[in-house]
Protein backbone atom coordinates (compact mmCIF):
# COMPACT_ATOMS: atom_id res chain seq x y z
CA UNK A 1 0.00 0.00 0.00
CA UNK A 2 2.89 2.48 0.08
CA UNK A 3 3.42 2.82 -3.44
CA UNK A 4 -0.26 3.07 -3.59
CA UNK A 5 -0.39 6.18 -1.28
CA UNK A 6 3.06 7.52 -2.77
CA UNK A 7 1.29 7.70 -6.00
CA UNK A 8 -2.11 9.39 -4.73
CA UNK A 9 0.24 11.80 -3.09
CA UNK A 10 1.93 13.06 -6.32
CA UNK A 11 -1.56 12.76 -7.86
CA UNK A 12 -3.21 14.67 -5.93
CA UNK A 13 -0.81 17.54 -5.22
CA UNK A 14 -0.94 18.16 -8.88
CA UNK A 15 -4.01 18.02 -9.25
CA UNK A 16 -4.16 21.05 -7.17
CA UNK A 17 -1.75 22.95 -9.20
CA UNK A 18 1.67 21.86 -7.14
CA UNK A 19 4.92 21.51 -9.17
CA UNK A 20 5.73 18.04 -7.51
CA UNK A 21 9.13 15.94 -6.87
CA UNK A 22 8.82 12.08 -6.19
CA UNK A 23 11.61 10.61 -4.11
CA UNK A 24 12.62 14.72 -3.11
CA UNK A 25 16.24 14.20 -1.88
CA UNK A 26 17.06 16.57 0.89
CA UNK A 27 19.93 16.77 3.22
CA UNK A 28 19.49 14.02 5.18
CA UNK A 29 18.32 11.51 2.98
CA UNK A 30 14.72 11.35 0.47
CA UNK A 31 11.18 12.31 1.60
CA UNK A 32 8.59 10.37 -0.57
CA UNK A 33 7.17 13.53 -1.95
CA UNK A 34 7.67 17.24 -2.02
CA UNK A 35 5.09 19.68 -3.77
CA UNK A 36 6.11 23.65 -4.64
CA UNK A 37 3.87 26.33 -5.82
CA UNK A 38 3.57 30.20 -5.57
CA UNK A 39 4.26 30.77 -1.82
CA UNK A 40 4.62 27.06 -0.51
CA UNK A 41 6.15 24.30 0.21
CA UNK A 42 5.55 20.77 1.47
CA UNK A 43 7.39 18.09 2.22
CA UNK A 44 5.60 14.58 3.14
CA UNK A 45 6.62 11.49 4.45
CA UNK A 46 4.79 8.24 4.48
CA UNK A 47 5.91 5.61 7.44
CA UNK A 48 6.54 5.74 11.28
CA UNK A 49 7.11 9.16 12.61
CA UNK A 50 9.97 7.99 14.93
CA UNK A 51 12.22 7.17 11.87
CA UNK A 52 11.42 9.89 9.02
CA UNK A 53 11.32 13.36 11.45
CA UNK A 54 14.55 14.24 11.18
CA UNK A 55 14.57 14.08 7.15
CA UNK A 56 12.03 16.41 7.11
CA UNK A 57 13.42 18.68 9.46
CA UNK A 58 16.55 19.07 7.33
CA UNK A 59 14.93 20.69 5.12
CA UNK A 60 12.73 24.08 4.91
CA UNK A 61 9.99 23.19 3.68
CA UNK A 62 6.60 25.34 4.95
CA UNK A 63 4.43 22.59 5.99
CA UNK A 64 5.91 19.41 6.86
CA UNK A 65 3.46 16.14 7.18
CA UNK A 66 3.73 12.78 8.06
CA UNK A 67 1.08 10.09 6.77
CA UNK A 68 0.78 7.34 8.91
CA UNK A 69 -2.47 5.18 9.49
CA UNK A 70 -4.38 5.15 12.80
CA UNK A 71 -2.13 8.21 14.00
CA UNK A 72 -5.45 10.52 14.44
CA UNK A 73 -3.89 14.13 13.80
CA UNK A 74 -1.45 15.37 15.47
CA UNK A 75 0.98 18.45 15.33
CA UNK A 76 4.35 17.47 16.94
CA UNK A 77 7.81 19.27 17.61
CA UNK A 78 8.74 21.58 14.84
CA UNK A 79 5.08 21.86 13.73
CA UNK A 80 5.27 18.37 11.80
CA UNK A 81 1.61 17.32 11.53
CA UNK A 82 0.76 13.54 11.75
CA UNK A 83 -2.08 12.97 10.33
CA UNK A 84 -3.84 9.70 7.79
CA UNK A 85 -4.09 10.19 4.45
CA UNK A 86 -7.58 11.97 4.74
CA UNK A 87 -6.15 14.55 6.97
CA UNK A 88 -3.52 15.68 3.78
CA UNK A 89 -5.83 17.67 1.98
CA UNK A 90 -7.64 19.66 5.32
CA UNK A 91 -4.54 20.29 6.64
CA UNK A 92 -3.24 22.02 2.87
CA UNK A 93 -6.58 23.09 2.17
CA UNK A 94 -6.80 21.64 -0.71
CA UNK A 95 -9.26 19.54 -2.81
CA UNK A 96 -9.32 15.84 -2.14
CA UNK A 97 -11.38 14.70 -4.77
CA UNK A 98 -11.32 11.91 -5.66
CA UNK A 99 -10.58 10.09 -1.93
CA UNK A 100 -7.98 7.71 -2.09
CA UNK A 101 -10.45 5.00 -2.04
CA UNK A 102 -12.38 5.92 -4.78
CA UNK A 103 -8.78 6.63 -7.06
CA UNK A 104 -6.89 3.58 -5.93
CA UNK A 105 -10.33 1.39 -7.25
CA UNK A 106 -9.54 3.75 -10.72
CA UNK A 107 -5.95 3.68 -11.08
CA UNK A 108 -3.99 2.08 -13.99
CA UNK A 109 -0.75 0.83 -13.63
CA UNK A 110 0.88 1.93 -16.88
CA UNK A 111 4.12 1.43 -15.89
CA UNK A 112 3.02 -2.13 -14.67
CA UNK A 113 1.68 -2.95 -17.58
CA UNK A 114 4.80 -1.53 -19.55
CA UNK A 115 6.97 -3.80 -17.62
CA UNK A 116 4.83 -7.13 -18.35
CA UNK A 117 5.17 -6.06 -21.98
CA UNK A 118 8.95 -6.13 -21.96
CA UNK A 119 9.40 -9.30 -19.68
CA UNK A 120 7.12 -11.06 -22.12
CA UNK A 121 9.29 -9.91 -25.06
CA UNK A 122 12.11 -10.71 -23.54
CA UNK A 123 11.24 -14.29 -22.71
CA UNK A 124 10.10 -14.35 -26.71
CA UNK A 125 13.49 -13.24 -27.97
CA UNK A 126 15.52 -15.27 -25.48
CA UNK A 127 13.21 -18.72 -25.50
CA UNK A 128 13.07 -18.76 -21.82
CA UNK A 129 11.56 -16.85 -19.30
CA UNK A 130 14.12 -17.37 -16.62
CA UNK A 131 17.17 -15.97 -18.85
CA UNK A 132 14.31 -13.04 -19.46
CA UNK A 133 13.72 -12.78 -16.36
CA UNK A 134 17.75 -12.22 -15.68
CA UNK A 135 17.88 -9.70 -18.51
CA UNK A 136 14.91 -7.86 -15.35
CA UNK A 137 17.81 -8.16 -13.01
CA UNK A 138 20.72 -6.90 -15.73
CA UNK A 139 18.23 -3.75 -16.01
CA UNK A 140 18.22 -3.14 -12.39
CA UNK A 141 22.18 -3.74 -12.25
CA UNK A 142 22.07 -1.01 -14.52
CA UNK A 143 19.97 1.19 -12.79
CA UNK A 144 21.97 1.69 -9.54
CA UNK A 145 25.16 1.23 -11.00
CA UNK A 146 24.22 4.38 -13.56
CA UNK A 147 26.82 2.84 -16.12
CA UNK A 148 28.91 -0.31 -16.07
CA UNK A 149 31.98 -1.15 -18.33
CA UNK A 150 30.88 -3.39 -21.62
CA UNK A 151 34.36 -4.96 -22.62
CA UNK A 152 35.13 -7.22 -25.14
CA UNK A 153 39.18 -6.37 -25.81
CA UNK A 154 40.29 -8.80 -22.68
CA UNK A 155 41.65 -5.86 -21.49
CA UNK A 156 39.21 -6.16 -18.71
CA UNK A 157 39.93 -8.26 -15.65
CA UNK A 158 37.24 -8.46 -13.58
CA UNK A 159 33.99 -9.89 -14.33
CA UNK A 160 31.23 -7.70 -15.07
CA UNK A 161 27.65 -8.79 -14.06
CA UNK A 162 25.16 -9.44 -16.95
CA UNK A 163 27.83 -8.42 -19.45
CA UNK A 164 26.29 -11.32 -22.35
CA UNK A 165 22.60 -9.57 -21.91
CA UNK A 166 24.08 -5.96 -22.43
CA UNK A 167 24.03 -6.30 -26.21
CA UNK A 168 19.50 -7.47 -26.22
CA UNK A 169 18.78 -4.93 -24.01
CA UNK A 170 20.64 -2.19 -26.44
CA UNK A 171 18.48 -3.85 -29.21
CA UNK A 172 15.64 -3.71 -27.55
CA UNK A 173 16.34 0.35 -26.58
CA UNK A 174 16.32 -0.29 -23.18
CA UNK A 175 20.10 0.40 -22.85
CA UNK A 176 22.48 2.08 -25.09
CA UNK A 177 26.02 2.22 -25.35
CA UNK A 178 28.72 5.04 -25.74
CA UNK A 179 32.01 3.82 -27.48
CA UNK A 180 35.60 4.62 -25.37
CA UNK A 181 37.78 6.51 -28.16
CA UNK A 182 41.24 5.15 -26.06
CA UNK A 183 40.60 1.30 -25.94
CA UNK A 184 37.60 1.17 -29.03
CA UNK A 185 36.49 -0.94 -30.58
CA UNK A 186 35.78 -3.32 -27.69
CA UNK A 187 35.03 -1.77 -24.94
CA UNK A 188 31.68 0.33 -24.61
CA UNK A 189 29.82 2.14 -21.53
CA UNK A 190 26.23 0.85 -20.74
CA UNK A 191 23.60 2.87 -19.78
CA UNK A 192 20.10 2.71 -19.35
CA UNK A 193 17.20 4.54 -21.92
CA UNK A 194 14.66 6.22 -20.54
CA UNK A 195 12.16 2.93 -21.17
CA UNK A 196 15.13 0.96 -19.22
CA UNK A 197 15.01 3.75 -15.95
CA UNK A 198 11.30 2.38 -16.47
CA UNK A 199 11.21 -1.19 -16.30
CA UNK A 200 14.18 -0.92 -13.09
CA UNK A 201 11.56 1.45 -11.26
CA UNK A 202 9.10 -1.66 -11.95
CA UNK A 203 11.00 -3.98 -10.71
CA UNK A 204 12.78 -2.92 -7.95
CA UNK A 205 9.20 -2.05 -6.75
CA UNK A 206 7.96 -5.90 -7.32
CA UNK A 207 11.85 -6.94 -5.81
CA UNK A 208 10.89 -4.94 -2.58
CA UNK A 209 7.52 -6.66 -2.08
CA UNK A 210 9.06 -10.16 -2.56
CA UNK A 211 12.27 -9.40 -0.39
CA UNK A 212 10.94 -7.26 2.47
CA UNK A 213 10.92 -9.98 4.84
CA UNK A 214 14.96 -10.42 4.06
CA UNK A 215 15.98 -6.80 3.86
CA UNK A 216 14.11 -6.62 7.39
CA UNK A 217 16.42 -9.57 8.49
CA UNK A 218 18.99 -7.89 7.51
CA UNK A 219 18.39 -4.48 8.93
CA UNK A 220 18.24 -6.51 12.10
CA UNK A 221 21.56 -8.17 11.96
CA UNK A 222 23.37 -5.18 11.07
CA UNK A 223 21.48 -3.12 13.70
CA UNK A 224 18.86 -0.72 12.64
CA UNK A 225 21.06 2.71 14.76
CA UNK A 226 23.82 1.43 12.54
CA UNK A 227 21.82 1.06 9.77
CA UNK A 228 20.49 4.62 9.78
CA UNK A 229 24.12 5.71 10.25
CA UNK A 230 25.11 4.22 6.88
CA UNK A 231 22.33 5.35 5.03
CA UNK A 232 22.77 8.53 6.27
CA UNK A 233 26.61 8.69 5.66
CA UNK A 234 26.21 7.31 2.33
CA UNK A 235 23.75 9.20 0.89
CA UNK A 236 24.91 10.77 -2.97
CA UNK A 237 22.72 12.40 -5.45
CA UNK A 238 20.89 9.20 -6.91
CA UNK A 239 21.18 6.35 -3.92
CA UNK A 240 24.30 5.22 -1.57
CA UNK A 241 27.29 4.69 -2.42
CA UNK A 242 30.32 3.12 -0.88
CA UNK A 243 33.74 2.81 -1.95
CA UNK A 244 36.16 0.21 -1.39
CA UNK A 245 38.90 1.34 1.08
CA UNK A 246 41.78 -0.22 3.21
CA UNK A 247 40.12 -0.20 6.47
CA UNK A 248 41.26 -1.61 9.44
CA UNK A 249 38.88 -3.99 11.21
CA UNK A 250 38.45 -3.66 15.16
CA UNK A 251 35.51 -4.84 17.04
CA UNK A 252 34.38 -2.66 19.86
CA UNK A 253 34.81 -3.86 23.39
CA UNK A 254 33.09 -2.77 26.04
CA UNK A 255 30.74 0.08 26.17
CA UNK A 256 32.55 3.00 28.24
CA UNK A 257 34.33 5.68 26.04
CA UNK A 258 37.96 5.10 26.85
CA UNK A 259 36.98 0.88 25.81
CA UNK A 260 35.83 2.43 22.67
CA UNK A 261 38.40 4.72 21.71
CA UNK A 262 41.15 2.36 22.29
CA UNK A 263 39.22 -0.22 20.46
CA UNK A 264 38.78 2.25 17.41
CA UNK A 265 42.21 4.20 17.50
CA UNK A 266 43.85 1.39 15.28
CA UNK A 267 41.42 2.41 12.69
CA UNK A 268 42.58 5.69 12.54
CA UNK A 269 45.95 5.62 13.23
CA UNK A 270 46.09 3.49 10.20
CA UNK A 271 43.81 5.63 7.89
CA UNK A 272 45.49 8.30 5.34
CA UNK A 273 43.08 11.38 6.69
CA UNK A 274 43.33 13.13 3.44
CA UNK A 275 41.16 10.48 1.95
CA UNK A 276 38.50 11.00 4.39
CA UNK A 277 38.93 14.86 3.71
CA UNK A 278 38.41 14.34 0.13
CA UNK A 279 35.03 13.05 0.04
CA UNK A 280 33.63 16.43 1.39
CA UNK A 281 35.49 18.57 -1.30
CA UNK A 282 32.89 20.91 -3.49
CA UNK A 283 29.87 18.94 -1.46
CA UNK A 284 27.71 20.13 0.81
CA UNK A 285 26.69 18.33 4.35
CA UNK A 286 25.09 18.55 7.27
CA UNK A 287 27.14 18.01 10.23
CA UNK A 288 25.13 15.30 11.07
CA UNK A 289 25.83 13.50 7.27
CA UNK A 290 29.50 14.86 7.57
CA UNK A 291 29.19 12.71 10.95
CA UNK A 292 27.52 9.89 9.85
CA UNK A 293 30.07 9.31 6.76
CA UNK A 294 32.75 9.40 8.45
CA UNK A 295 31.45 7.04 11.09
CA UNK A 296 30.61 4.81 7.56
CA UNK A 297 33.62 4.98 6.15
CA UNK A 298 36.21 3.83 9.73
CA UNK A 299 34.28 2.31 12.44
CA UNK A 300 31.47 1.13 10.27
CA UNK A 301 33.46 0.30 7.55
CA UNK A 302 32.75 -3.02 7.62
CA UNK A 303 29.17 -3.14 8.48
CA UNK A 304 28.12 -0.81 5.61
CA UNK A 305 30.08 -3.37 3.43
CA UNK A 306 28.12 -6.03 4.66
CA UNK A 307 24.76 -4.09 4.24
CA UNK A 308 25.81 -3.54 0.46
CA UNK A 309 27.11 -6.97 0.02
CA UNK A 310 23.83 -8.70 1.52
CA UNK A 311 21.83 -6.34 -0.26
CA UNK A 312 23.62 -7.02 -3.61
CA UNK A 313 23.02 -11.13 -3.34
CA UNK A 314 19.35 -10.69 -2.96
CA UNK A 315 19.70 -7.87 -6.66
CA UNK A 316 18.84 -4.82 -4.38
CA UNK A 317 22.20 -3.30 -4.74
CA UNK A 318 24.90 -3.12 -7.43
CA UNK A 319 28.68 -4.34 -6.70
CA UNK A 320 30.21 -2.12 -9.62
CA UNK A 321 33.89 -2.98 -10.89
CA UNK A 322 35.86 0.34 -11.46
CA UNK A 323 38.26 1.38 -13.98
CA UNK A 324 40.68 4.47 -15.07
CA UNK A 325 40.34 5.49 -18.67
CA UNK A 326 42.70 2.98 -20.04
CA UNK A 327 40.94 -0.16 -18.51
CA UNK A 328 42.76 -0.53 -15.14
CA UNK A 329 40.71 -1.90 -12.73
CA UNK A 330 40.84 0.65 -9.82
CA UNK A 331 38.37 -1.65 -7.46
CA UNK A 332 34.18 -1.89 -6.75
CA UNK A 333 31.72 -0.09 -5.57
CA UNK A 334 28.70 -0.87 -3.81
CA UNK A 335 25.70 1.16 -5.22
CA UNK A 336 22.09 0.97 -4.46
CA UNK A 337 19.29 3.23 -5.60
CA UNK A 338 17.58 6.13 -3.50
CA UNK A 339 14.21 3.67 -3.89
CA UNK A 340 16.33 1.23 -1.32
CA UNK A 341 18.05 4.21 0.60
CA UNK A 342 14.38 5.72 0.94
CA UNK A 343 13.14 1.90 2.49
CA UNK A 344 15.99 1.44 4.53
CA UNK A 345 16.30 5.08 6.42
CA UNK A 346 12.33 4.31 7.25
CA UNK A 347 13.17 1.32 8.84
CA UNK A 348 15.94 2.78 11.35
CA UNK A 349 16.62 5.61 13.32
CA UNK A 350 18.97 7.20 16.34
CA UNK A 351 19.53 10.54 18.09
CA UNK A 352 22.85 11.56 18.34
CA UNK A 353 23.70 14.58 20.89
CA UNK A 354 24.29 17.50 19.35
CA UNK A 355 26.97 18.25 21.68
CA UNK A 356 29.16 15.30 19.72
CA UNK A 357 27.90 16.54 16.65
CA UNK A 358 29.26 20.34 16.97
CA UNK A 359 32.34 18.68 18.05
CA UNK A 360 33.08 17.39 14.84
CA UNK A 361 31.86 19.96 13.09
CA UNK A 362 34.32 22.06 14.73
CA UNK A 363 37.02 19.37 14.15
CA UNK A 364 36.74 19.29 10.32
CA UNK A 365 36.22 22.90 10.46
CA UNK A 366 40.40 23.44 11.72
CA UNK A 367 40.56 20.34 9.47
CA UNK A 368 39.37 22.68 6.34
CA UNK A 369 41.27 25.62 7.78
CA UNK A 370 38.43 27.61 8.22
CA UNK A 371 38.90 30.09 11.41
CA UNK A 372 36.47 28.95 14.48
CA UNK A 373 36.58 30.11 18.43
CA UNK A 374 37.17 26.39 19.49
CA UNK A 375 39.28 24.39 21.64
CA UNK A 376 40.89 22.50 19.33
CA UNK A 377 42.41 25.52 17.44
CA UNK A 378 43.53 26.75 20.84
CA UNK A 379 45.15 23.99 21.26
CA UNK A 380 46.31 23.37 17.63
CA UNK A 381 48.11 26.96 18.27
CA UNK A 382 49.79 26.38 21.12
CA UNK A 383 50.96 23.93 20.38
CA UNK A 384 52.63 25.54 16.85
CA UNK A 385 50.73 23.04 14.43
CA UNK A 386 48.58 25.89 12.96
CA UNK A 387 48.81 29.51 13.04
CA UNK A 388 46.78 32.32 12.40
CA UNK A 389 47.04 34.54 8.57
CA UNK A 390 45.64 37.19 6.85
CA UNK A 391 42.05 36.01 5.87
CA UNK A 392 42.44 32.27 7.78
CA UNK A 393 44.89 29.38 8.88
CA UNK A 394 47.70 27.90 7.49
CA UNK A 395 49.47 24.86 8.95
CA UNK A 396 52.84 25.38 10.15
CA UNK A 397 53.51 21.47 10.79
CA UNK A 398 52.06 19.15 8.14
CA UNK A 399 52.12 15.94 9.70
CA UNK A 400 51.63 17.02 13.19
CA UNK A 401 48.42 18.37 11.69
CA UNK A 402 47.42 15.52 10.25
CA UNK A 403 47.58 13.28 13.39
CA UNK A 404 46.26 15.86 15.66
CA UNK A 405 43.12 15.84 13.35
CA UNK A 406 42.86 12.43 13.75
CA UNK A 407 43.58 12.06 17.16
CA UNK A 408 40.50 14.63 17.53
CA UNK A 409 38.40 13.15 15.48
CA UNK A 410 38.72 9.58 16.82
CA UNK A 411 38.07 10.92 20.44
CA UNK A 412 35.22 12.57 18.78
CA UNK A 413 33.56 8.96 17.11
CA UNK A 414 34.15 7.07 19.89
CA UNK A 415 31.89 9.50 21.58
CA UNK A 416 29.40 9.06 19.06
CA UNK A 417 29.96 5.76 19.18
CA UNK A 418 29.21 5.28 22.53
CA UNK A 419 26.00 7.29 22.13
CA UNK A 420 24.45 5.04 19.13
CA UNK A 421 25.41 1.35 20.91
CA UNK A 422 24.37 2.96 24.58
Amino acid sequence: MYDELKDYVVFILKRNGFRVKKDFRCPEGWIDVAGFKTGLSVGIEIGDPRYVVSKLMSYPFDVRIVIFEDAGHKIVNGGIVITDVNGLCKVLKINCNPSFDEWLKAKQDKDYRFYQTVLKHLTKMLSNDIVAKRAIDAIVYLYMAEEVIEDYSGKVTERIPFVRLYPTLVECGLAVRDTREVIKPKTFMTSLTRDGVRIAKVAIREKLKDMRDELDKIIDEIGRRIVFVITTGLAERKGLVLREMNVAKAEISGKSLDEIYYSILPIFANIDIDEILKMFYRKTFTPLTALCKVLSYTVFYHKAKELLERLFTIGLASKVPVYDYYGEFLGYEYKASKEIAGILSKSAYVSIDEGIIRKFQNILQLAFLKPSKTKDLEIAMEREIVRRKAGGLEIVDRERFKEFIKARMARIIAEAVADIIS
